[in-house]
């Protein structure tokens, strides 16, 4: 029963209003895991973590999907806990990408894995991972705690009265909250090929490439760049709210020119946009529209320097986007 150990608290009795009155009620149920226990999982509640998701658990591993509609299982949650976890099953949580997104920018990790210390990344995640402040996918933890000082001095505070701990991460907190609270979120890649999916239904930013805001920093221009895009075809996935999607970068602390991104390998190495919402998304470039080539090829619209280097082919758009808006700092957005 693994996966019990990870049971949270907060979040099913925040999830289910009846719990979380009865667990208030003299004579009742002393904590949401007692009600789990005796009448939750023969009753499918699967909402135990913010962590685990249930629909794409089923999607993922239709042989589980299948033994659960048989009545094999109660639930995927079930099926996690006495078989999946030790398996080496994993929940996508919100994409599928995020556990090979986790186990590469973890290296350590994946070793760790390979020498059986951990299950797979996503059993180091809940069992380590979450509180040393890594995350399962593309979502970048310290932009978010950065623009969210509020959410940083949260994130492992217990309740007072009923001494549990609302939310241990700022990744936990824009799932539960942040995304519903119109808070922006960031979404970057490695130093190679990446499949970046934003989610959420606040305003998002996406980029392929790696970087790293300084630890304890509060300015957002003090990051070490780990690439530049060189070399790299990075997927970007819009969500179905507003996505920005850059392009170009702006300067750190030691180098403040703006840095534009996928230049170099001509046609080799671009973003490849998926998702893109006209009118609604924007994509982030530096300088003047002039700066700039949009050529139309079959359904998709391609975006190269004045130079003819390819810097993203937008998916679905077949006609050349516009300038939106443009900012003091020379940046312009396109949609």
């Amino acid at each position: 029963m693994a996966y019990f150990e990870h049971f949270d608290e907060a979040f099913y009795r925040a999830s289910y209003s009846d719990v979380r009155a009865a667990v208030n009620t003299p004579r009742s149920f002393v904590s949401g895991f007692q009600h789990f226990s005796l009448y939750g999982l023969n009753e499918r509640r699967t909402l135990v973590s913010p962590f685990f998701n249930e629909g794409a658990y089923l999607a993922l591993y239709p042989d589980v999907a299948n033994a659960v509609s048989s009545g094999v299982y109660r639930s995927g949650v079930e099926h996690f806990a006495l078989r999946g976890a030790d398996e080496g099953r994993y929940s996508p949580i919100i994409t599928n990408d995020s556990e090979q997104i986790y186990l590469q920018r973890n290296p350590d990790v994946a070793a760790a894995v390979t020498q059986g210390l951990f299950r797979s990344g996503y059993d180091h995640f809940l069992r380590r991972g979450q509180v040393e402040g890594r995350v399962p996918g593309s979502f970048n933890e310290r932009d978010y705690l950065l623009f969210n000082p509020d959410v940083a001095r949260a994130i492992g505070v217990a309740d007072p009265t009923t001494g549990v701990v609302e939310f241990g991460s700022g990744y936990e907190h824009y799932i539960r909250f942040g995304q519903f609270e119109n808070r922006l979120a960031f979404f970057s890649g490695t130093a190679g090929n990446d499949v970046v999916t934003s989610f959420g239904a606040s305003p998002t930013e996406l980029t392929g490439i790696s970087y790293t805001t300084l630890s304890g920093s509060t300015n957002p221009f003090d990051y070490v760049l780990g690439s530049t895009g060189l070399g790299e075809i990075d997927t970007l996935i819009g969500s179905s709210s507003r996505d920005n999607y850059l392009l170009t970068l702006r300067g750190n602390r030691q180098n403040p020119s703006p840095v534009q991104l996928y230049v170099g390998g001509g046609n080799a190495d671009y973003a490849l946009i998926r998702g893109f919402q006209r009118g609604v998304d924007t994509i982030q470039l530096i300088g003047s529209i002039n700066n700039y080539t949009q050529q139309v090829s079959g359904s998709n619209l391609n975006i190269s320097t004045s130079a003819g280097d390819l810097l993203a082919i937008v998916e679905g758009v077949n006609t050349p986007l516009t300038t939106a808006s443009t900012s003091a700092d020379g940046f312009f957005l396109l949609s």
